[in-house]
Protein backbone atom coordinates (compact mmCIF):
# COMPACT_ATOMS: atom_id res chain seq x y z
CA UNK A 1 0.00 0.00 0.00
CA UNK A 2 2.81 2.55 -1.06
CA UNK A 3 -0.04 5.22 -1.55
CA UNK A 4 -1.09 4.83 1.80
CA UNK A 5 2.01 5.58 3.31
CA UNK A 6 2.23 9.20 1.94
CA UNK A 7 -0.86 9.80 4.14
CA UNK A 8 1.72 11.14 6.85
CA UNK A 9 3.36 13.59 4.71
CA UNK A 10 0.19 15.67 5.20
CA UNK A 11 0.11 15.77 8.71
CA UNK A 12 2.52 18.91 8.85
CA UNK A 13 0.15 20.68 6.64
CA UNK A 14 -3.07 19.56 8.44
CA UNK A 15 -1.02 20.70 11.95
CA UNK A 16 0.33 24.45 10.38
CA UNK A 17 -3.53 25.09 9.87
CA UNK A 18 -4.86 23.93 13.22
CA UNK A 19 -1.84 26.76 14.40
CA UNK A 20 -4.04 29.32 13.44
CA UNK A 21 -6.43 28.76 15.39
CA UNK A 22 -7.78 30.49 18.45
CA UNK A 23 -6.22 29.32 21.96
CA UNK A 24 -8.20 29.20 25.13
CA UNK A 25 -6.71 30.53 28.43
CA UNK A 26 -8.29 30.50 31.20
CA UNK A 27 -8.59 33.71 33.26
CA UNK A 28 -9.45 33.45 36.96
CA UNK A 29 -11.51 36.69 38.42
CA UNK A 30 -9.63 38.21 41.35
CA UNK A 31 -12.21 40.50 42.94
CA UNK A 32 -10.51 40.78 46.24
CA UNK A 33 -7.56 41.96 44.53
CA UNK A 34 -9.74 44.74 42.94
CA UNK A 35 -11.77 45.56 45.81
CA UNK A 36 -8.33 46.36 47.60
CA UNK A 37 -7.34 48.41 44.82
CA UNK A 38 -10.56 50.48 44.08
CA UNK A 39 -9.86 52.65 46.96
CA UNK A 40 -6.61 53.56 45.80
CA UNK A 41 -7.78 54.87 42.07
CA UNK A 42 -5.73 57.77 40.48
CA UNK A 43 -8.13 60.58 38.68
CA UNK A 44 -5.18 62.46 37.30
CA UNK A 45 -4.42 59.83 34.51
CA UNK A 46 -4.11 61.29 30.85
CA UNK A 47 -7.26 59.39 29.77
CA UNK A 48 -9.22 61.76 32.31
CA UNK A 49 -6.57 64.35 31.29
CA UNK A 50 -8.05 64.36 27.48
CA UNK A 51 -11.37 64.22 28.53
CA UNK A 52 -11.36 67.57 30.40
CA UNK A 53 -9.71 69.21 27.06
CA UNK A 54 -12.20 68.18 25.28
CA UNK A 55 -14.93 69.40 27.58
CA UNK A 56 -13.34 73.06 27.96
CA UNK A 57 -13.12 72.87 24.46
CA UNK A 58 -9.29 72.73 24.79
CA UNK A 59 -9.38 76.44 26.98
CA UNK A 60 -5.40 76.45 28.40
CA UNK A 61 -6.80 78.74 31.24
CA UNK A 62 -8.94 75.64 32.66
CA UNK A 63 -6.17 72.81 32.91
CA UNK A 64 -7.05 69.61 34.57
CA UNK A 65 -5.69 69.97 38.18
CA UNK A 66 -7.46 67.50 40.85
CA UNK A 67 -5.04 68.65 43.53
CA UNK A 68 -7.10 71.57 44.88
CA UNK A 69 -10.53 69.41 44.10
CA UNK A 70 -12.53 68.70 41.62
CA UNK A 71 -15.11 71.26 39.64
CA UNK A 72 -17.71 70.12 38.27
CA UNK A 73 -15.98 69.70 34.55
CA UNK A 74 -13.19 67.92 36.11
CA UNK A 75 -15.82 66.03 38.39
CA UNK A 76 -17.34 65.02 34.66
CA UNK A 77 -14.13 64.00 32.82
CA UNK A 78 -13.47 61.61 36.07
CA UNK A 79 -17.25 60.09 35.56
CA UNK A 80 -16.65 59.37 31.85
CA UNK A 81 -13.59 57.58 32.32
CA UNK A 82 -14.52 55.86 35.66
CA UNK A 83 -18.40 55.63 35.90
CA UNK A 84 -19.43 51.94 36.29
CA UNK A 85 -22.32 52.13 34.48
CA UNK A 86 -20.49 53.66 31.36
CA UNK A 87 -17.89 51.40 31.32
CA UNK A 88 -19.97 48.29 31.38
CA UNK A 89 -21.89 49.57 28.51
CA UNK A 90 -18.63 50.40 26.43
CA UNK A 91 -17.88 46.82 27.24
CA UNK A 92 -20.83 45.24 26.07
CA UNK A 93 -20.52 47.62 23.06
CA UNK A 94 -17.34 45.74 22.43
CA UNK A 95 -18.62 42.62 21.72
CA UNK A 96 -20.75 43.97 18.07
CA UNK A 97 -17.15 46.15 17.43
CA UNK A 98 -15.58 42.73 17.55
CA UNK A 99 -18.28 40.72 15.54
CA UNK A 100 -17.92 43.55 12.44
CA UNK A 101 -14.33 43.59 12.79
CA UNK A 102 -14.15 39.50 11.92
CA UNK A 103 -17.21 40.09 9.38
CA UNK A 104 -17.17 38.99 5.69
CA UNK A 105 -14.46 36.30 5.78
CA UNK A 106 -15.24 33.70 3.26
CA UNK A 107 -16.28 29.83 5.05
CA UNK A 108 -13.57 27.63 5.88
CA UNK A 109 -12.88 24.87 2.75
CA UNK A 110 -14.30 22.01 4.13
CA UNK A 111 -11.80 18.57 3.66
CA UNK A 112 -13.56 15.05 3.27
CA UNK A 113 -11.76 12.42 3.07
CA UNK A 114 -12.82 8.29 3.12
CA UNK A 115 -10.84 5.23 3.52
CA UNK A 116 -12.80 1.63 2.76
CA UNK A 117 -11.62 -2.25 2.96
CA UNK A 118 -12.80 -4.77 1.48
CA UNK A 119 -14.18 -7.29 3.58
CA UNK A 120 -14.86 -10.13 1.37
CA UNK A 121 -11.99 -10.26 -1.59
CA UNK A 122 -13.78 -12.63 -3.45
CA UNK A 123 -12.12 -15.89 -4.73
CA UNK A 124 -9.09 -16.65 -7.51
CA UNK A 125 -9.91 -18.35 -10.67
CA UNK A 126 -10.69 -22.01 -10.76
CA UNK A 127 -10.61 -24.96 -13.02
CA UNK A 128 -13.43 -26.76 -13.24
CA UNK A 129 -13.99 -30.09 -15.11
CA UNK A 130 -16.41 -30.05 -17.91
CA UNK A 131 -15.89 -32.72 -20.70
CA UNK A 132 -19.37 -31.55 -22.81
CA UNK A 133 -17.05 -28.22 -23.50
CA UNK A 134 -14.27 -29.40 -24.29
CA UNK A 135 -12.66 -28.94 -27.20
CA UNK A 136 -9.17 -29.14 -26.76
CA UNK A 137 -8.48 -25.63 -27.30
CA UNK A 138 -10.33 -22.67 -25.80
CA UNK A 139 -10.21 -19.08 -26.35
CA UNK A 140 -10.41 -16.81 -22.71
CA UNK A 141 -9.76 -19.55 -20.98
CA UNK A 142 -6.23 -19.64 -19.04
CA UNK A 143 -5.04 -23.08 -18.69
CA UNK A 144 -2.65 -24.48 -16.40
CA UNK A 145 0.33 -23.59 -19.07
CA UNK A 146 -0.91 -20.41 -19.41
CA UNK A 147 -1.47 -18.24 -22.66
CA UNK A 148 0.32 -20.61 -25.94
CA UNK A 149 3.15 -18.94 -27.94
CA UNK A 150 0.35 -17.88 -31.02
CA UNK A 151 -1.79 -16.14 -28.61
CA UNK A 152 -4.09 -19.26 -27.73
CA UNK A 153 -5.26 -19.94 -24.60
CA UNK A 154 -5.34 -23.69 -23.35
CA UNK A 155 -6.54 -25.51 -20.63
CA UNK A 156 -6.10 -28.88 -19.33
CA UNK A 157 -8.01 -31.88 -21.10
CA UNK A 158 -11.75 -31.63 -19.53
CA UNK A 159 -11.55 -28.26 -17.44
CA UNK A 160 -12.54 -25.11 -17.73
CA UNK A 161 -11.77 -21.85 -16.31
CA UNK A 162 -14.50 -20.47 -13.31
CA UNK A 163 -13.31 -16.21 -13.25
CA UNK A 164 -13.70 -15.45 -9.89
CA UNK A 165 -14.58 -11.89 -8.33
CA UNK A 166 -10.97 -11.71 -6.33
CA UNK A 167 -9.71 -8.04 -5.68
CA UNK A 168 -6.07 -7.53 -5.85
CA UNK A 169 -6.24 -4.66 -3.65
CA UNK A 170 -8.97 -4.60 -1.09
CA UNK A 171 -8.46 -0.60 -0.40
CA UNK A 172 -10.79 2.37 -1.43
CA UNK A 173 -9.63 5.54 -0.56
CA UNK A 174 -11.29 9.11 -1.55
CA UNK A 175 -10.69 12.82 -0.63
CA UNK A 176 -12.29 15.87 -1.95
CA UNK A 177 -11.78 19.88 -1.01
CA UNK A 178 -15.23 21.88 -0.76
CA UNK A 179 -14.40 25.57 -1.10
CA UNK A 180 -17.85 27.98 -1.13
CA UNK A 181 -17.24 30.86 -3.40
CA UNK A 182 -20.28 33.49 -2.34
CA UNK A 183 -21.49 34.66 -5.57
CA UNK A 184 -24.58 35.50 -4.33
CA UNK A 185 -22.39 38.87 -2.17
CA UNK A 186 -23.95 37.88 1.17
CA UNK A 187 -20.09 38.32 3.15
CA UNK A 188 -20.40 42.01 1.74
CA UNK A 189 -23.93 42.64 3.27
CA UNK A 190 -23.07 40.89 6.26
CA UNK A 191 -20.13 43.34 7.02
CA UNK A 192 -22.61 46.06 6.19
CA UNK A 193 -25.04 44.47 8.79
CA UNK A 194 -22.47 44.52 11.15
CA UNK A 195 -21.27 47.52 11.19
CA UNK A 196 -24.69 48.78 11.66
CA UNK A 197 -25.00 46.60 14.47
CA UNK A 198 -22.16 48.49 16.17
CA UNK A 199 -23.17 51.62 14.83
CA UNK A 200 -26.46 51.48 17.21
CA UNK A 201 -24.67 49.59 20.21
CA UNK A 202 -22.13 53.18 19.79
CA UNK A 203 -24.89 55.30 19.70
CA UNK A 204 -26.51 54.14 23.29
CA UNK A 205 -22.73 54.45 24.54
CA UNK A 206 -23.60 58.25 23.71
CA UNK A 207 -27.26 58.04 25.60
CA UNK A 208 -25.06 56.80 28.28
CA UNK A 209 -23.06 59.59 28.35
CA UNK A 210 -25.66 62.32 27.77
CA UNK A 211 -27.40 60.43 30.77
CA UNK A 212 -24.59 60.50 32.52
CA UNK A 213 -23.57 64.30 32.48
CA UNK A 214 -27.26 65.09 32.72
CA UNK A 215 -27.29 63.28 36.10
CA UNK A 216 -24.35 64.19 37.13
CA UNK A 217 -24.90 67.98 36.82
CA UNK A 218 -28.48 67.95 38.53
CA UNK A 219 -27.28 65.82 41.43
CA UNK A 220 -23.90 68.64 41.68
CA UNK A 221 -26.42 71.53 41.92
CA UNK A 222 -28.41 69.32 44.05
CA UNK A 223 -25.37 68.92 46.44
CA UNK A 224 -23.86 72.36 45.80
CA UNK A 225 -27.79 74.05 46.93
CA UNK A 226 -27.73 71.66 50.00
CA UNK A 227 -23.78 73.15 51.07
CA UNK A 228 -25.72 76.46 50.53
CA UNK A 229 -28.88 75.61 52.79
CA UNK A 230 -26.56 74.40 55.56
CA UNK A 231 -24.37 78.04 55.49
CA UNK A 232 -28.00 79.32 55.54
CA UNK A 233 -29.34 77.38 58.74
CA UNK A 234 -26.23 77.56 60.45
CA UNK A 235 -26.42 80.98 60.06
CA UNK A 236 -29.65 81.29 61.60
CA UNK A 237 -29.08 79.23 64.02
CA UNK A 238 -26.42 81.38 65.25
CA UNK A 239 -28.72 84.14 64.93
CA UNK A 240 -31.11 82.67 67.03
CA UNK A 241 -28.27 81.64 69.28
CA UNK A 242 -27.43 85.09 70.15
CA UNK A 243 -31.24 86.04 70.53
CA UNK A 244 -32.21 83.51 72.61
CA UNK A 245 -29.39 84.37 75.16
CA UNK A 246 -30.53 87.72 75.28
CA UNK A 247 -34.12 87.03 76.10
CA UNK A 248 -33.05 84.55 78.70
CA UNK A 249 -31.19 87.51 80.21
CA UNK A 250 -34.56 90.02 80.18
CA UNK A 251 -36.20 86.73 81.83
CA UNK A 252 -33.89 86.07 84.58
CA UNK A 253 -34.38 89.88 85.35
CA UNK A 254 -38.27 89.86 85.25
CA UNK A 255 -38.57 91.98 82.31
CA UNK A 256 -39.58 89.01 80.28
CA UNK A 257 -42.11 86.07 80.84
CA UNK A 258 -39.80 82.58 80.54
CA UNK A 259 -42.81 80.97 78.27
CA UNK A 260 -41.80 83.41 75.86
CA UNK A 261 -38.42 83.36 75.75
CA UNK A 262 -38.50 79.61 75.86
CA UNK A 263 -39.91 79.94 72.06
CA UNK A 264 -36.57 81.32 70.88
CA UNK A 265 -35.02 78.36 72.57
CA UNK A 266 -37.15 75.84 71.25
CA UNK A 267 -36.77 77.08 67.64
CA UNK A 268 -33.29 76.93 68.06
CA UNK A 269 -33.40 73.49 69.02
CA UNK A 270 -35.41 72.43 66.28
CA UNK A 271 -32.79 74.69 63.67
CA UNK A 272 -30.18 72.75 65.24
CA UNK A 273 -32.17 69.45 64.28
CA UNK A 274 -32.74 70.73 60.68
CA UNK A 275 -29.26 71.50 60.05
CA UNK A 276 -28.02 67.95 61.05
CA UNK A 277 -30.70 66.98 59.03
CA UNK A 278 -29.09 68.92 55.89
CA UNK A 279 -25.65 67.72 56.94
CA UNK A 280 -26.50 64.27 56.78
CA UNK A 281 -28.31 64.70 53.49
CA UNK A 282 -25.36 66.84 52.03
CA UNK A 283 -23.13 63.50 53.05
CA UNK A 284 -25.55 61.16 51.50
CA UNK A 285 -25.77 63.34 48.27
CA UNK A 286 -21.65 63.62 48.41
CA UNK A 287 -21.07 59.91 48.22
CA UNK A 288 -23.72 59.59 45.30
CA UNK A 289 -21.73 62.27 43.34
CA UNK A 290 -18.02 59.95 43.98
CA UNK A 291 -20.63 56.59 43.05
CA UNK A 292 -21.25 58.50 39.64
CA UNK A 293 -17.94 59.20 39.20
CA UNK A 294 -16.78 55.80 39.73
CA UNK A 295 -14.84 56.82 43.24
CA UNK A 296 -14.50 54.96 46.29
CA UNK A 297 -16.90 56.61 49.19
CA UNK A 298 -13.08 56.88 51.20
CA UNK A 299 -11.68 58.69 47.97
CA UNK A 300 -9.38 61.41 49.87
CA UNK A 301 -11.16 64.16 46.80
CA UNK A 302 -12.47 67.17 47.72
CA UNK A 303 -15.83 68.52 45.63
CA UNK A 304 -16.21 72.27 44.68
CA UNK A 305 -19.61 73.29 44.85
CA UNK A 306 -21.18 75.53 42.08
CA UNK A 307 -24.55 76.61 41.04
CA UNK A 308 -24.96 78.41 38.16
CA UNK A 309 -27.56 79.25 35.52
CA UNK A 310 -27.32 77.54 32.01
CA UNK A 311 -27.84 80.11 29.17
CA UNK A 312 -29.90 79.07 26.44
CA UNK A 313 -30.14 80.82 23.10
CA UNK A 314 -31.50 78.53 20.79
CA UNK A 315 -34.86 79.75 19.73
CA UNK A 316 -37.99 77.78 20.96
CA UNK A 317 -39.33 77.81 17.30
CA UNK A 318 -36.31 75.76 16.00
CA UNK A 319 -35.94 73.19 19.23
CA UNK A 320 -37.89 70.47 17.68
CA UNK A 321 -35.54 70.49 14.48
CA UNK A 322 -32.87 70.91 16.57
CA UNK A 323 -33.70 67.24 18.50
CA UNK A 324 -34.20 65.69 15.64
CA UNK A 325 -30.45 66.42 14.27
CA UNK A 326 -28.68 66.33 17.74
CA UNK A 327 -30.49 64.04 20.43
CA UNK A 328 -28.13 60.91 20.78
CA UNK A 329 -31.51 59.05 21.58
CA UNK A 330 -33.24 59.68 18.27
CA UNK A 331 -30.12 59.77 17.12
CA UNK A 332 -29.63 55.84 18.17
CA UNK A 333 -33.17 54.77 17.18
CA UNK A 334 -32.10 55.67 13.82
CA UNK A 335 -29.08 53.68 13.57
CA UNK A 336 -31.15 50.68 15.36
CA UNK A 337 -33.67 51.22 12.50
CA UNK A 338 -30.53 51.16 9.80
CA UNK A 339 -29.09 48.22 11.42
CA UNK A 340 -32.62 46.15 11.08
CA UNK A 341 -32.64 47.09 7.34
CA UNK A 342 -29.26 46.15 7.08
CA UNK A 343 -30.33 42.60 8.56
CA UNK A 344 -33.56 42.57 6.41
CA UNK A 345 -31.30 43.08 3.40
CA UNK A 346 -28.85 39.87 4.62
CA UNK A 347 -31.62 37.80 5.03
CA UNK A 348 -33.03 38.36 1.35
CA UNK A 349 -29.71 38.29 -0.48
CA UNK A 350 -29.37 34.73 2.19
CA UNK A 351 -31.97 33.19 -0.75
CA UNK A 352 -29.55 33.12 -3.41
CA UNK A 353 -26.75 30.58 -3.44
CA UNK A 354 -23.35 30.45 -2.96
CA UNK A 355 -21.59 27.86 -5.27
CA UNK A 356 -19.19 25.07 -4.09
CA UNK A 357 -16.62 24.13 -6.30
CA UNK A 358 -13.40 21.71 -5.20
CA UNK A 359 -11.42 18.96 -6.82
CA UNK A 360 -11.78 15.42 -5.30
CA UNK A 361 -9.48 12.18 -6.01
CA UNK A 362 -10.47 8.60 -5.57
CA UNK A 363 -8.33 5.45 -5.26
CA UNK A 364 -10.48 2.09 -6.00
CA UNK A 365 -8.68 -1.03 -6.71
CA UNK A 366 -5.59 0.06 -7.80
CA UNK A 367 -7.09 2.92 -10.14
CA UNK A 368 -6.65 6.39 -9.57
CA UNK A 369 -9.16 9.56 -10.46
CA UNK A 370 -8.87 12.91 -10.05
CA UNK A 371 -11.85 15.13 -10.63
CA UNK A 372 -13.81 18.47 -10.09
CA UNK A 373 -16.84 18.67 -8.02
CA UNK A 374 -19.54 21.62 -8.11
CA UNK A 375 -22.76 22.13 -6.47
CA UNK A 376 -25.13 24.81 -5.02
CA UNK A 377 -28.44 24.57 -3.35
CA UNK A 378 -32.04 25.16 -5.23
CA UNK A 379 -34.21 28.14 -3.35
CA UNK A 380 -37.23 25.77 -4.17
CA UNK A 381 -38.78 26.11 -1.14
CA UNK A 382 -37.50 27.48 1.64
CA UNK A 383 -35.78 30.71 0.21
CA UNK A 384 -34.99 31.99 4.07
CA UNK A 385 -38.63 32.25 4.76
CA UNK A 386 -38.76 32.20 8.60
CA UNK A 387 -35.54 34.56 8.48
CA UNK A 388 -37.09 37.25 6.00
CA UNK A 389 -40.42 37.33 7.77
CA UNK A 390 -38.22 38.55 10.97
CA UNK A 391 -36.45 40.94 9.66
CA UNK A 392 -39.29 42.59 7.81
CA UNK A 393 -41.10 42.41 11.38
CA UNK A 394 -38.08 44.07 13.26
CA UNK A 395 -37.64 46.84 11.20
CA UNK A 396 -41.34 47.49 11.71
CA UNK A 397 -40.74 47.65 15.30
CA UNK A 398 -37.55 49.40 14.73
CA UNK A 399 -39.82 52.17 13.18
CA UNK A 400 -42.33 52.32 15.63
CA UNK A 401 -39.79 52.81 17.97
CA UNK A 402 -38.51 55.47 16.27
CA UNK A 403 -41.91 57.29 16.22
CA UNK A 404 -42.71 56.84 19.76
CA UNK A 405 -39.04 57.82 20.96
CA UNK A 406 -39.60 61.39 18.54
CA UNK A 407 -43.05 61.48 20.87
CA UNK A 408 -41.18 61.04 24.34
CA UNK A 409 -38.71 63.60 23.28
CA UNK A 410 -40.51 66.28 22.02
CA UNK A 411 -42.76 65.71 25.07
CA UNK A 412 -40.01 65.97 27.58
CA UNK A 413 -38.76 68.94 25.57
CA UNK A 414 -42.30 70.84 26.42
CA UNK A 415 -42.05 69.43 30.26
CA UNK A 416 -38.54 70.97 30.35
CA UNK A 417 -39.90 74.19 28.88
CA UNK A 418 -42.40 74.52 31.53
CA UNK A 419 -40.49 73.83 34.35
CA UNK A 420 -37.87 76.50 33.09
CA UNK A 421 -40.69 79.05 32.89
CA UNK A 422 -42.40 78.85 36.04
CA UNK A 423 -39.08 77.78 37.82
CA UNK A 424 -37.89 81.76 36.66
CA UNK A 425 -41.46 83.37 37.37
CA UNK A 426 -41.28 81.91 41.02
CA UNK A 427 -37.58 83.18 41.69
CA UNK A 428 -38.51 86.28 40.16
CA UNK A 429 -41.28 86.62 42.32
CA UNK A 430 -39.49 85.64 45.73
CA UNK A 431 -36.58 88.12 44.71
CA UNK A 432 -38.29 91.18 43.48
CA UNK A 433 -41.56 90.62 45.98
CA UNK A 434 -41.07 88.77 49.03
CA UNK A 435 -37.79 89.26 49.79
CA UNK A 436 -38.04 92.85 50.10
CA UNK A 437 -40.81 92.55 52.44
CA UNK A 438 -39.03 89.78 54.72
CA UNK A 439 -35.71 92.00 54.92
CA UNK A 440 -38.19 95.06 55.89
CA UNK A 441 -40.03 93.52 58.92
CA UNK A 442 -36.57 92.38 60.38
CA UNK A 443 -35.00 95.26 60.12
CA UNK A 444 -37.97 96.97 62.01
CA UNK A 445 -37.90 93.92 64.64
CA UNK A 446 -34.27 94.60 65.14
CA UNK A 447 -34.92 98.24 65.57
CA UNK A 448 -38.02 97.79 68.06
CA UNK A 449 -35.26 95.20 69.49
CA UNK A 450 -32.22 97.84 70.56
CA UNK A 451 -34.86 100.16 71.83
CA UNK A 452 -36.03 97.56 74.61
CA UNK A 453 -39.17 97.01 72.72
CA UNK A 454 -39.64 92.67 73.06
CA UNK A 455 -42.15 90.95 71.09
CA UNK A 456 -40.62 87.47 70.96
CA UNK A 457 -43.29 85.99 68.78
CA UNK A 458 -43.13 88.67 66.16
CA UNK A 459 -39.15 88.52 66.30
CA UNK A 460 -39.12 84.50 66.05
CA UNK A 461 -41.55 84.89 62.86
CA UNK A 462 -39.94 87.78 61.10
CA UNK A 463 -36.61 85.57 61.40
CA UNK A 464 -38.19 82.67 60.73
CA UNK A 465 -40.30 84.35 57.50
CA UNK A 466 -36.50 85.49 56.82
CA UNK A 467 -34.62 82.35 57.01
CA UNK A 468 -37.32 80.13 54.86
CA UNK A 469 -37.40 82.68 52.63
CA UNK A 470 -33.95 82.08 51.82
CA UNK A 471 -34.47 78.67 51.48
CA UNK A 472 -37.55 79.03 49.00
CA UNK A 473 -35.03 80.91 47.19
CA UNK A 474 -32.36 78.47 47.17
CA UNK A 475 -35.20 75.61 46.02
CA UNK A 476 -36.42 77.94 43.48
CA UNK A 477 -32.70 78.29 42.29
CA UNK A 478 -31.97 75.12 42.03
CA UNK A 479 -35.17 74.08 40.52
CA UNK A 480 -34.10 76.16 37.70
CA UNK A 481 -31.28 75.83 37.37
CA UNK A 482 -31.40 71.68 37.24
CA UNK A 483 -34.60 72.83 34.49
CA UNK A 484 -31.69 75.30 32.24
CA UNK A 485 -29.22 72.45 32.58
CA UNK A 486 -31.49 69.60 31.72
CA UNK A 487 -33.34 71.71 28.88
CA UNK A 488 -29.33 73.01 27.73
CA UNK A 489 -28.04 69.35 27.29
CA UNK A 490 -31.13 68.33 25.27
CA UNK A 491 -30.37 71.06 22.67
CA UNK A 492 -26.81 71.41 23.07
CA UNK A 493 -25.82 67.41 24.02
CA UNK A 494 -22.28 66.28 24.75
CA UNK A 495 -21.01 63.18 23.99
CA UNK A 496 -17.08 62.04 23.65
CA UNK A 497 -16.48 58.50 22.82
CA UNK A 498 -15.61 58.45 18.69
CA UNK A 499 -17.26 55.39 17.11
CA UNK A 500 -14.35 53.41 15.80
CA UNK A 501 -15.09 54.51 12.33
CA UNK A 502 -14.33 57.93 13.41
CA UNK A 503 -11.40 56.63 15.20
CA UNK A 504 -9.73 55.01 12.30
CA UNK A 505 -10.71 57.54 10.03
CA UNK A 506 -8.27 59.90 12.78
CA UNK A 507 -5.54 57.79 12.61
CA UNK A 508 -5.38 57.84 8.30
Amino acid sequence: MSHMKKWPRVLPAVLLVLAGCATYERRPMELERYAETWGLRDINVDSVREYAKTLTGGEEDAPYDPSDGLSLVEAEAVALVFNPQLRLARAQAEVPLASAREAGWWPDPEFQAKVQHFADRGSRAKFRFDGRSFDGINSGIIGANGISADGVETTPPGFRRVDGDFVEDPWIVSASLSITIPISGRLAVEQDWAWAEYSASWRRILISEWELLTRLRSAWLQWSTTRERIAVIRAFAEQLDTVSTMTERLAAAGELKPTEARVLLVELHRQRTALQAAESEAELQRLELLAMLGLAPETPVELRPQVFLAHIDEDPVSRRDTLLRRDPRILAVSAEYEAAEERLRLEVRKQYPDLNLGPGYSFEEGLSRVGLGFGFPIPLWNHNRQAVAEAKAEREAAWTRAEVRIEQVFSELARAEVRLRYAAQRRKMLLDDVAPLVDRQVEETRKLLDLGEVDVLVLREALSSAVETKLELLAATLAEAQAASALQQMLKPRWITPSQAEAEEDDE
